[in-house]
């Protein structure tokens, strides 16, 4: 799965899609609480898309999510929110620079996925581009 601005400046590689999908289920499970200050985000998430006007307030949440999930252990992280008792393929095989959710996901080549997230889409805000999931 790739994310990819309207203007194809700008892409991140995620890998597998199941790796967005256990961000989301991981937002999902961890920080229901929280849903109202992070909604966009969220749908972000859900979606893969992003509209232009929307871009800027989602990456701010996506800094948000980032710092929620530093609160949380890697183990805490959930593969399929649909089906909890799935274990992730890092299962007992964390590297010991994980230290939280928040620095748990990678994009395909190894970069922190969550900064990554808020790179394109500050970048698709400040252009007036979409972000789409390709």
């Amino acid at each position: 799965m790739v994310l990819v601005t309207t203007d194809e400046r700008r892409t991140v590689d995620i890998g597998d899609s199941s790796t967005m999908f256990s961000v989301y289920s991981t937002v999902e499970i961890l920080l229901k609480r929280k849903t109202k200050k992070i909604g966009t985000a969220k749908d972000f998430l859900k979606t893969g898309k992003c509209d232009p006007n929307d871009a800027i307030k989602c990456a701010r949440e996506m800094n948000l999510i980032r710092d929620f999930l530093s609160n949380y252990s890697p183990e805490k992280a959930v593969w399929n929110y649909c089906d909890k008792s799935m274990l992730p393929p890092w299962h007992n095989n964390l590297s010991p620079v994980v230290t939280s959710c928040a620095n748990l996901y990678t994009t395909a080549d190894g970069k922190d996925l969550l900064y990554e997230f808020v790179s394109i889409l500050t970048y698709a805000g400040l252009t007036g581009c979409s972000v789409e999931s390709i």
